[in-house]
């Protein structure tokens, strides 16, 4: 959770023409709960949660609501002008890693590094 905590700070510490707000989409409670208690501005999109330990947030159990809350997700996630990719593998945030003018994602082989990318170039960001 830490490392997520620090990504965004990272991110709130880029050069941004207008002022930052953290958009949070996650599945779990416990994410939502943490991120909130660091960050009292961040916003959500109010959705239903499965019990934890219970899967994935958008499955069918949760019916057209579950499918509404996560395309609306990844549409605004989309238009953000930062993106954090936790984990760089999700496929729920492949999309906006095609539109968001900057994106920060996690090293796989080391969490603790942030790699920037940003107008067709990569850089290393110390953690």
């Amino acid at each position: 959770m830490q490392q997520v905590c620090n990504a965004i700070d990272k991110a709130r510490g880029l050069r941004h023409a207008k002022p930052v707000r953290a958009f949070l989409c996650t599945d779990s409670t416990f994410v939502l709960e943490q991120v909130s208690a660091k960050f009292p501005d961040v916003f959500v999109i109010p959705k239903q949660f499965q019990a934890p330990q219970a899967g994935p947030l958008h499955n069918p159990a949760l019916g057209a609501e579950g499918g509404f809350s996560a395309l609306t997700e990844m549409y605004l996630l989309a238009r953000c002008d930062t993106v954090i990719r936790f984990p760089p593998t999700s496929a729920f945030t492949r999309y906006a890693r095609l539109f968001a003018p900057r994106v920060i994602e996690f090293d796989l082989n080391d969490p603790g590094r942030l790699i920037l990318i940003e107008e067709d170039s990569q850089e290393l960001m110390a953690s």
